[in-house]
């Protein structure tokens, strides 16, 4: 049965073609949708976790949790690193870590920070930073351009790679990060010291530090410049875990009402963006619902036209005696066959459409992991699968019982 199924399908492959192409679209989608909004909630929730509290200079509080959670968009401005020991001088702060950014490599973000930041993230390869031009890069920076512990790289001013290089002063690679799918594969980082470094020899070799300041920008000029690199004393923000409520309660209450300190709780700013991803996500599905619906017209259409077609095929098989129950599952085999087909198809599809957006998400913070298939991704194509079989198998049982019917009469 099998055998013929394949051969009846090979004399009808236009419209199993059209079967296909779309069941695998409309899997495709669902299973882009359920991906996408699944990996950037979890990056999101995975990256939150990590501080309770932080302080930055004043401007938007989403924009300091993008740009110290997921290294995106410029710095607000820069504030004193004096704050960085104030606060751990305080007795209210298991970590206060310094960040500054400001520098790229070849457009990968290049972080001012401390070893503290990388707790928890694995090395593939080499140890961590340990002075001044040393630094540890993110996995997929070191496999992109093959950086290996003992290589040498050399920064450029500015967040693009079309900015002055630091030809003087290239930092040492020390370590590679292992994976994490997060934005830390996507980064480079060093001690806060070597972006103080970096930006006094490039003054003293005639660097142009101080670009084109922004309107909002103007009133720090002595401090930044447009891209937000902070000179020596300074640095973009201050990473902060509290010791626990009471000090965080304390902690909130004294530095925001400093005027000129931003203060925020990453949790809360970020679950404000994840509300608008699962808004995004609840119009996608719809999207998908909407599309489902169409397939399943579609392919209940083409498979109503092809049993149409086939009247005469059935009539002939029902003459040399086949009955029309092997008839239901020659038909329900080359349909099963065809769904199965277009779901390999669309899980691929949907690999492929993960890889081709990886580059371009990936200056937005996000890291797409194209190779994780959720357990529900399986219950989506097992639901696509069994909507594109049922118009036939609907269509071949009126037939069987219509053929009785005749049979007894």
């Amino acid at each position: 049965m099998l055998r013929f199924a394949l051969k009846h399908m090979a004399t009808r492959r236009a419209k199993l073609m059209m079967t296909a192409l779309s069941v695998v679209i409309t899997a495709a989608v669902a299973l882009l949708a359920y991906n996408i909004s699944t990996q950037v909630s979890e990056g999101i929730v995975n990256t939150a976790a990590k501080f309770d509290i932080i302080i930055g200079p004043s401007g938007s509080a989403t924009q300091l949790a993008m740009n110290t959670m997921f290294f995106t968009d410029k710095p607000l401005g820069t504030i004193p690193y004096d704050l960085v020991e104030e606060l751990n001088a305080s007795g209210l702060v298991s970590a206060a870590i310094p960040f500054s950014m400001g520098d790229s490599y070849n457009a990968a973000p290049v972080v001012g920070t401390d070893a503290r930041l990388l707790e928890g993230k694995a090395l593939k390869r080499g140890e961590m930073f340990d002075a001044p031009m040393e630094a540890v890069v993110g996995w997929a920076v070191a496999s992109q351009y093959g950086l290996q512990p003992g290589d040498s790289l050399v920064t450029t001013h500015g967040l693009s790679s079309d900015g002055a290089a630091h030809a003087e002063s290239p930092l040492t690679v020390t370590g590679v990060l292992a994976r994490t799918d997060t934005a830390y594969d996507n980064a480079v980082f060093t001690p806060v010291s070597t972006i103080w470094a970096l930006h006094e020899h490039g003054h003293e070799h005639g660097e142009d530090g101080h670009d084109e300041h922004d309107d909002h920008d103007d009133h720090e000029a002595d401090e930044h410049d447009e891209h937000g690199h902070a000179g020596e004393g300074s640095i973009c923000a201050v990473l902060v875990r509290s010791t626990g409520f009471d000090a965080y309660s304390k902690l909130m209450s004294a530095y925001g009402s400093r005027s000129e300190y931003l203060i925020i709780n990453p949790n809360t700013v970020l679950r404000e963006v994840m509300d608008n991803v699962d808004l995004s996500r609840r119009i996608v599905y719809l999207l998908c619902g909407v599309i489902l619906v169409m397939n399943l017209f579609v392919v209940s259409v083409i498979a109503l036209l092809s049993l149409y077609d086939a009247r005469r095929e059935i009539a002939l098989m029902r003459l040399i005696g086949i009955s029309m129950g092997r008839i239901n599952r020659l038909y329900l085999i080359q349909n099963a066959l065809t769904g199965a087909i277009a779901m390999a198809l669309a899980l691929g599809l949907s690999r492929l459409c993960l890889l081709a957006m990886r580059g371009f998400v990936a200056g937005m913070g996000i890291v797409l992991n194209a190779w994780r298939v959720y357990p529900k991704e399986w219950l989506i194509l097992l639901a696509v699968f069994l909507l594109s079989v049922a118009p036939t198998l609907i269509a071949t049982a009126r037939m069987a019982g219509r053929d009785s019917v005749d049979g007894r009469s």
